[in-house]
């Protein structure tokens, strides 16, 4: 027969408590400690899922920000230079125009220029002659010598009034 000793009772009722009070104090604690960790570290992974989701949007608004800012500046660059363009045209045409007007400008001084020089060659004409005239009428000559002299002087006004003009010309 089965013989129970006392103290083997003893061992397993203190057996027994102490993991009672094993199973009380310690396990359930670590258990518990156990279960919040895990709870936080479930909590900070949504929060780093959260924080990624976040990201991965924020990333894809700069992305679009930043083609439409690579349009905006694409179509001001195409602006400024169709402006350019036409700045440059519109230069063209002022300094075209503005040499049209210093030509004319010059033409019409060039012009004034002869007019005057054939006032004066006129005059100059006129005064010889007159002097001719005295001559002639002082010496008495006959009509051909008169008409000679008028000749030649004639020439000698016309090779006058023709190198004024060409000096007036390339001026």
């Amino acid at each position: 027969m089965l013989q129970v000793d006392r103290s083997l009772i003893f061992q397993i009722i203190n057996f027994i408590v102490l993991v009672f009070l094993l199973v009380r104090f310690l396990f359930k604690p670590v258990l518990r400690a156990l279960d919040r960790r895990s709870q936080k570290i479930r909590s900070e992974l949504e929060e780093i899922e959260k924080t990624r989701e976040e990201l991965r949007k924020l990333k894809e608004k700069y992305e679009e920000e930043e083609r439409s800012i690579q349009q905006r500046y694409k179509e001001a660059l195409e602006r400024a230079n169709q402006e350019a363009l036409q700045m440059k045209a519109t230069i063209i045409e002022e300094a075209y125009q503005e040499a049209e007007k210093i030509k004319r400008e010059y033409e019409t001084r060039a012009q004034k220029e002869i007019e005057r020089l054939h006032k004066e060659l006129r005059e100059e004409i006129a005064e010889i002659a007159i002097a001719i005239a005295g001559k002639i009428l002082q010496e008495h000559i006959t009509p051909q010598i008169q008409e000679r002299l008028i000749d030649e002087l004639l020439d000698a006004a016309l090779n006058r009034i023709e190198s004024r003009l060409s000096i007036a010309h390339e001026k």
